[in-house]
């Protein structure tokens, strides 16, 4: 017997031993319980609402839950003023702080300048400088039939605004520049990474670094295609194409079996290491990494497209953030703009951030509530202070003027990536009920997903009565989960619900299938509240 024939009757082995005792749990496994009878009083709903929490298999979690009418009615709490990790509940915090503070019609503007006047001959003989204000969707995104459906990230071969950009400069005439291509983010000051952030999200798209001047998300996906024989290197592809990251390709193509390819990039560099196997015929692999010095990325694709123009460059790319500026501060007075681009409404942004649970968008979104931006209060070590410091400030504030009370609370980033990020079930509930009657309040309810139909909640709930009726924002990390949201019963009476796991190690599903089950209750229920 081969050596591939041995390993091919173990697997063999394997899946055998585990279909075995598949069949043998299914066999030994209880009868479902029966059906609890339709609460018909508030009392039986309390009481069912209990017994779904108080089942033995969470005994070790914690459970955080407030539900009440939109006039403020307590229906049923349990620990509602106590803290708990929220995950991306937290980007309900954010996103109303900024819905109030600037309107839904809110735009973002991104500008390219030119440091000296343009020759006629077409030669700029100075930097061009490519200015981000923290506009998050200078991407493919909206070239997509929905925005919203496609998750985290939307791959494409090129990036919409920095073509429009590049268009706009060579309509300007320019065909030489002598200086350098400047990406400039000092337009938000301090650390691009959250506060509280672990390190082993920050190579993937969820935790990619955070830059006034962001492109593509902050992202690069890599297409690993199989070589013709086995033995080979696999190809690399980049999308958008780019030569931003060094690839180090130590992959191989295989005879069989499945893709386990791995990807390892420093936190400090743009070196993305491969290294596994692909079969020779396998799909495509695709991943999604995070750039480091996002400015320097969207600079350089900005240089490329250029390129692309025929329009040269003899400088280098640069990166200047806030601390570069503090010497030699931005003044649009003193520049010429050859360029620029908007963002979609914030109306649109927001739902780009809810329904898929966007983090960096979320965090753009915070640090826009930490203005005047590029004017920077220096610390003890004359380097500026971060703009998120203001805008916390700014977050407080408003949650102060829902009537949000904030003990409990600790606010640390603004996407809920933060283990340290702490909400109370009452805190959220009463944000909920401020917005209800919030003069934007259909655009805030627009953004949230819909049960069984998009966003985070496009397979929950699905086939019950509550689908199309909940709107909700979710959370999840490692043994968090959360809901909070908007739901009518069958009377037609508005509830509003805030439910928080922490600390279930058994699977997420069982806990987001309590929130559900709670949902469809009250959904269902035809009483008085």
């Amino acid at each position: 017997m081969t050596k591939q024939q041995h390993l091919r009757c173990i697997l063999w082995l394997l899946c055998l031993t585990l279909m075995t005792a598949q069949v043998l749990a299914q066999q030994a496994a209880p009868a479902p319980a029966p059906t609890a009878p339709k609460p018909v009083t508030l009392a039986e709903l309390q009481t069912q609402i209990a017994a779904l929490l108080d089942q033995p298999k969470f005994a070790a979690m914690r459970w955080g839950a407030r539900i009440q009418t939109a006039s403020g009615k307590v229906l049923f709490e349990r620990d509602a003023e106590k803290s708990f990790t929220p995950a991306s509940n937290m980007k309900l915090y954010t996103t109303t702080a900024a819905l109030d503070a600037f309107g839904p019609e809110f735009k973002i503007k991104t500008s390219v300048y030119a440091a000296k006047p343009v020759s006629k001959l077409g030669l700029l003989a100075g930097d061009l400088i490519l200015y981000g204000r923290g506009d998050p969707n200078l991407s493919a995104r909206f070239e997509a039939e929905n925005p919203q459906k496609y998750g985290d990230f939307y791959a494409a071969e090129k990036i919409a605004a920095i073509e429009q950009l590049a268009d706009q400069i060579k309509a300007r005439g320019i065909k030489v520049i002598t200086g350098n291509i400047v990406g400039d983010d000092s337009y938000f000051a301090g650390d691009k990474l959250g506060v509280g952030w672990e390190w082993d999200d920050l190579q993937f798209y969820y935790g990619a670094e955070v830059s006034a001047l962001t492109v593509n998300d902050n992202v690069i996906t890599y297409a690993v295609t199989p070589g013709r024989h086995v033995g080979d290197t696999p190809t690399i592809a980049t999308k958008p194409p780019t030569h931003y990251p060094v690839i180090i390709n130590r992959a191989t193509t295989s005879a069989n079996g499945t893709t386990h390819i791995g990807v390892y990039r420093q936190l400090d560099t743009n070196v993305v290491e491969f290294f596994g196997s692909i079969p020779r015929g396998a799909k495509d692999f695709e991943v999604e990494i995070a750039v480091h010095e996002p400015a320097s990325f969207a600079a350089t694709l900005l240089k490329e497209a250029l390129g692309r123009r025929g329009i040269r460059l003899t400088g280098r790319v640069l990166h200047w953030d806030a601390a570069a500026r503090v010497t030699n501060p931005f003044d649009e007075t003193k520049l010429t703009e050859l360029a620029s681009v908007q963002s979609q409404p914030l109306a649109t942004l927001l739902k780009v951030i809810n329904k898929p649970s966007q983090n960096l968008h979320t965090e753009l979104l915070l640090r826009q509530l930490g203005g005047p931006h590029g004017v920077y209060e220096l610390d003890v070590y004359g380097k500026p202070k971060p703009t998120i410091e203001r805008a916390n400030e700014a977050r407080k504030l408003f949650l102060l003027k829902a009537g949000v009370e904030l003990t409990g609370l600790s606010l640390r980033d603004g996407s809920g990536l933060a283990r340290s990020d702490l909400v109370t079930p009452r805190a959220t509930a009463r944000l909920l009920e401020f917005m209800s009657t919030h003069p934007h309040f259909t655009v805030f309810r627009e953004s949230l997903p819909v049960a069984g139909f998009d966003g985070t909640l496009e397979r929950r709930m699905k086939g019950t009565p509550a689908e199309g009726n909940v709107r909700a924002k979710t959370g999840t990390l490692t043994y968090v989960n959360a809901m909070s949201g908007y739901l009518t019963t069958a009377r037609g009476q508005v509830v509003i619900f805030s439910f928080y796991g922490n600390n279930y190690t058994n699977g997420g599903r069982e806990v987001t299938g309590v929130m559900d089950q709670i949902c469809n209750l009250l959904v269902g229920y035809e009483g008085e509240l």
